[in-house]
């Protein structure tokens, strides 16, 4: 029982977080005027029950419906959110042949409803609408006598010797017509949940464990109303405005612009504004009204009657010539920075006070041109020269000449060129003596790109890697440090040639191996090639034994199995058993590379799985 009830109490809470969720602001806002009308009403209704439970759960729409008659007293308290209790008297009635049963039960049913007017929820209330729909839930009690009967014989089956109470549930909705100010037809259908398993019709066949049964009806809603003479919602003793139709959060006065300040309250009730201003718009919003602002599109001070003044020196911006920069009044706001007396914008030279026949430029040098013309505003000098000195007098102005002390010519700049290879001597390496650009002045003597001055052979052509000389025998040693000049030689021998060693190849072989596989293919041909590198090896102890071993395209796709090492070290193994100790084996490693054959054909893959094993000895 205790568990039902706690199950009832959570399908109640959820159903109405549900419907009270949606449009809570809009809800909210109706619910917070208190000014409007609270109305108490009866609802006498009549109509038919229809019972929905275990015993006609094949045949749903039982065709055994019940006369049931109700009353609901309620309590609006306001256009949207209302409070009833409602009383039902019914009696629930089913006949299920293919079980032999008839259930039939006595039932009064008394329940605490929430109501939401739908229609006022979602749109603006009009107190003179005709059509509502609502929708109501809440929770409630049962009370009912249930009996079952046998089909066939009318036999009594089992009942209830008391009256039974269980909790219920009731959700549904309904749609009220407005016949007059104080009377509604109302149609209202309800769905009421019983909890408690079996206990209403002593079956339980279903996962829900619950019953149910229906109640249509028809009725008239009788509202005991306060007067309201505009129908706006308030009453008229709260109604400010009682003879005209207005908003309930405005105490029953209307608002014709919709600014949410009542038209009797409101400075300018046909232009939409701010409560600030009791009503008035402002356009630019700096808290001046639009009827007061002579700058209506452009946020300004009070005391510039609402116009702006960026640059805050206390002139509007369109009586400013100046809107962006302060400045005095006697200068019409425009700023004189260096306090000279002519406006930044008339004044050249804005930031240093000059002189006003130079429109407001100082004369540093005071040679009669202003610093910003005066190419040298610190160094006195002719209006030829655009006030610049020249110094060493040799036409170029001393701030263009890069030898401002020394006479020289203008095509380099001003500088002196002594020994006339055309290169200044400040960038010539060798000023006295003429030589190329891209020698930087110096000469060559032999013309090898190398200058006199870093070239150990500079009467003889030669390459700059042996510092100008000549490698006559091309050995990588200089004729000047090469004893065997006309001869190559080494480094080791001072250029001469040294008496050379060689090598012999011993052997030369290869042997095989089948596919994927680290073991040569057993033949005698195969043997025979290992078993002959042990005599060789026995007769050349310092000969050098080289094994290399390979893989066909194919394999070297699995890198994992590393094949070629695999197969060099069975070649070594092999030699080992046999009784091979020299200590110079080296061994190479090379999977596809070097490939004696192509990878395509079988018979090109069958030459390329092999180790190839090399005897070298040293000669001479």
């Amino acid at each position: 029982m205790k568990t039902n009830q706690l199950n009832a109490t959570l399908i109640i809470v959820s159903f109405m977080a549900c419907i009270l969720a949606p449009n809570t602001a809009v809800a909210q806002e109706k619910l917070n005027n208190s000014t409007a009308t609270s109305l108490l009403y009866l609802q006498p209704s009549a109509g038919l029950s229809q019972y929905f439970g275990d015993l006609n759960k094949e045949k749903y729409w039982n065709q055994n419906p019940k006369n049931a008659a109700g009353l609901v007293l309620g309590y609006q308290l306001s256009p949207v959110l209302g409070l009833r209790g409602q009383f039902i008297k019914t009696g629930l009635y089913s006949e299920r042949p293919d079980q032999n049963k008839i259930f039939s039960s006595r039932l009064w049913d008394g329940a605490l409803n929430v109501t939401l007017n739908m229609t006022d929820l979602f749109s603006r209330y009009q107190g003179k609408r005709v059509f509502h729909f609502y929708i109501f839930s809440g929770a409630g009690m049962s009370s009912f006598k249930s009996k079952l009967v046998d089909y066939t014989t009318g036999s009594l089956i089992i009942e209830h010797t008391q009256w039974q109470r269980q909790f219920s549930f009731p959700l549904g909705g309904g749609a009220s017509f407005r016949l007059n100010n104080t009377l509604a037809l109302n149609l209202e259908y309800g769905d009421h949940t019983i909890f408690g398993g079996k206990k209403l019709d002593f079956t339980d066949n279903s996962r829900r464990n619950n019953d149910h049964y229906s109640y249509v009806s028809a009725g008239l809603k009788i509202e005991l109303r306060v007067k309201d003479t505009d129908r706006d919602g308030v009453s008229d003793k709260k109604d400010r405005c009682p003879g005209t139709f207005g908003k309930i959060m405005l105490k029953g006065c209307p608002d014709k612009d919709n600014d949410g300040i009542a038209d009797l309250d409101d400075a300018c009730p046909d232009a939409a504004g701010d409560p600030k201003l009791k009503g008035c718009p402002d356009t630019d919003a700096d808290g001046i009204p639009d009827r007061e602002d002579s700058c209506l599109y452009a946020a300004g001070k009070k005391e510039l009657h609402g116009c702006p003044d960026k640059d805050n020196d206390g002139i509007a911006d369109k009586d400013d010539k100046c809107p962006d920069a302060a400045g005095p009044k006697e200068l019409s706001g425009c700023p004189d920075w260096d306090g000279d007396g002519i406006t930044d914008i008339e004044d050249k030279c804005p930031q240093v006070a000059g002189k006003k026949e130079l429109s407001g430029c100082p004369d540093s040098d005071n040679d009669g041109i202003a610093d910003n013309e005066d190419a040298c505003p610190y160094a006195k000098g002719p209006a030829l020269f655009k006030g610049c000195p020249d110094t060493d007098g040799d036409g170029l102005t001393d701030n263009h000449d890069d030898c401002p002390t020394i006479a020289g010519k203008p095509e380099l700049n001003g500088c002196p060129d002594s020994d006339n290879d055309g290169i200044a001597d400040k960038d010539d390496q060798c000023p006295m003596a003429a030589g190329p650009k891209e020698l930087a002045g110096c000469p060559d003597s032999d013309g090898d790109g190398i200058p006199d001055k870093d070239d150990a052979c500079p009467s003889i052509k030669g390459l700059a890697q042996f510092n100008g000389c000549r490698d006559t025998d091309g050995d990588g040693i200089p004729d000047n440090k090469d004893k065997c000049p006309k001869v190559a030689g080494v480094a080791a021998n001072n250029g001469c040639p040294e008496e050379k060693k060689g090598f012999e190849t011993v052997l030369n072989k290869a042997v095989y191996f089948d596919p994927g596989s680290s073991s040569i293919i057993q033949t005698f041909k195969q043997f025979l090639i290992l078993d002959e590198i042990i005599p060789i090896m026995t007769k050349n102890p310092d000969a050098i034994i080289i094994i290399t071993g390979y893989e066909d395209g194919h394999e070297a796709m699995y890198r994992k199995l590393n094949l070629s090492e695999k197969r060099v070290d069975y070649v070594i193994h092999y030699l080992e058993k046999k009784g091979l100790k020299s200590p110079k084996i080296k061994k190479l490693y090379l999977g596809k590379k070097n490939p004696a054959a192509d990878n395509i054909t079988n018979e090109g893959r069958a030459l390329n799985r092999r180790v190839e094993i090399k005897i070298i000895k040293q000669t001479g």
